[in-house]
């Protein structure tokens, strides 16, 4: 079962370490290890079963504007063939890591970097090496995981490949962004939820970035004979199924934070989709011709790229 090469691994630690750099997270370390402490940790690889060390691929660290403090969070990076993506697996692998999240809490040798965030999250990166994810199978699989309890609560998030895909090509559109428009300001809504107050954050949260829909906000610059004009931008990621109760429910959503509140400036709503199959553009297109009016102009549909779908360059 076991991993590939350590220079393909290597690869996925960097994909994971860039990738969330551009979302707003700082790389506190890599590739650490921590001695275990604690002896209900198990080994299956061992001959005595003893737990020694626990391996850290990536602990990162970010603000969250709904706690109001800085966490990190500890991600293991799993490059395996599709067919180790099993429960078996998984359910081993997540033991692992609720494991070393609880052992790096405690660890003196982790202790000067994370004395300042709160380590309660934890992140599964499974990437199938040899490109046949399958993404029915991979919500099977997934249906039959089991998270066993801890008495602290940790939270835990499993991204596989097609979630991968996902956040690649999201990042491919944030870059883009950032790279057209010098003084962009770009920015995540954060709703006030539970007693936390609106905030508007150059970073994605963990949270933010496993839900269907994340919600943003961009300055561009047109250029006009008479000088410069701006435009502000609220821009919506959609990662929900393609369904017409999945976009009706996300007109409301946006209505509910009043993404279309006009200012003093120009603004467009701009809503980004992730196609699953080559008819999915036609169906978002056809139901936004039938349900946006026309007298909203400044309404744009557009598409991330699906590298299942088509190459990338």
């Amino acid at each position: 079962m076991g991993e590939l090469s350590p220079e393909i691994g290597k690869k996925l630690e960097n994909f994971g370490s860039i990738l969330f750099e551009n979302l707003g997270w700082e790389l506190i370390t890599q590739n650490l290890s921590v001695n275990c402490t604690r002896s209900t940790h198990k080994s299956p690889t061992s001959k005595s079963g003893d737990k020694k060390t626990h391996g850290i691929d990536l602990l990162k660290g970010f603000y969250n504007p709904f706690t109001t403090q800085k966490e990190s969070v500890i991600i293991s990076c799993k490059n395996h063939k599709w067919k180790d993506f099993i429960p078996s697996n998984l359910n081993q692998w997540i033991e692992e890591l609720l494991n070393t999240i609880e052992c790096t809490s405690a660890s003196p040798v982790t202790a000067p970097y994370i004395a300042e965030t709160t380590l309660m999250t934890g992140i599964l990166l499974f990437n199938s090496s040899d490109n046949l994810y399958d993404v029915n199978r991979a919500q099977t699989t997934l249906s039959q995981v089991i998270v066993p309890k801890r008495r602290a609560p940790i939270m835990l998030y499993i991204a596989d490949t097609g979630m991968l895909e996902k956040w690649f090509a999201l990042n491919k559109e944030i870059s883009k962004i950032k790279d057209t428009y010098a003084n962009h300001n770009f920015g995540v809504v954060y709703p006030s939820v539970g007693g936390s107050h609106w905030d508007r954050k150059s970073l994605i949260t963990p949270s933010c970035l496993f839900s269907d829909y994340i919600f943003t906000v961009y300055t561009k610059t047109e250029e006009h004979k008479d000088g410069s004009n701006k435009v502000d931008v609220k821009a919506v990621f959609c990662f929900d199924s393609v369904s017409e109760d999945s976009m009706l429910y996300l007109l409301d959503m946006m209505n509910s934070l009043q993404l279309e509140a006009r200012s003093e400036r120009k603004q467009e709503i701009h809503i980004y989709f992730f196609p699953e199959d080559s008819v999915d553009n036609k169906r978002i297109n056809d139901f936004f011709a039938k349900t946006i009016s026309k007298n909203k102009p400044d309404f744009q549909i557009k598409f991330l790229d699906n590298r299942r779908l088509s190459p990338v360059v």
